[in-house]
């Protein structure tokens, strides 16, 4: 079906189905992370695609689609999973991108809790939203090590 006047997202007719709030938070977090990234600094996300189209920045994709180096840290242990994805510290230990995007249900129960990671990142900005139970959407930035 069809709906004259979608919920968020542009106002032209669009199927019932479409929903584009998610890719519409990533733009604007693209957009406040532009001026953080630094040539040649990798930006990590589990979902990569409207932050790699706004920012062209080099990106690792947590999720392990299109950076297969993620992949070997999946599955997460069960503990750290809230809904069907988890970030688990590992991850971002080894590969130590210079910047995250995530939801923080993502990282709940795992990476957020890990005291590597907070000595690590600094949160640096988050948007609202309650995408999938979420408590907004965080933008952190590795601190420099000493």
């Amino acid at each position: 079906g069809w709906t004259l006047r979608p919920d968020h997202g542009p106002t032209r007719p669009a199927p019932k189905m479409a929903f584009i709030e998610i890719e519409l938070l990533y733009q604007e977090a693209a957009e406040r992370v532009k001026g953080r990234l630094a040539e040649g600094q990798v930006l990590a996300a589990p979902d990569i695609g409207a932050l790699g189209y706004y920012t062209g920045a080099r990106i690792l994709d947590l999720l392990g689609l299109i950076s297969p180096e993620a992949s070997r840290y999946y599955p997460a242990p069960e503990s750290m999973y809230v809904v069907n994805f988890a970030i688990p510290p590992e991850i971002v230990h080894d590969l130590k991108p210079d910047l995250i995007v995530t939801l923080e249900v993502y990282g709940r129960n795992g990476l957020l809790l890990d005291p590597d990671f907070q000595q690590s990142y600094a949160l640096v900005d988050q948007l609202p939203t309650d995408i999938y139970g979420s408590r907004g959407l965080l933008i952190f930035v590795r601190t420099p090590s000493e």
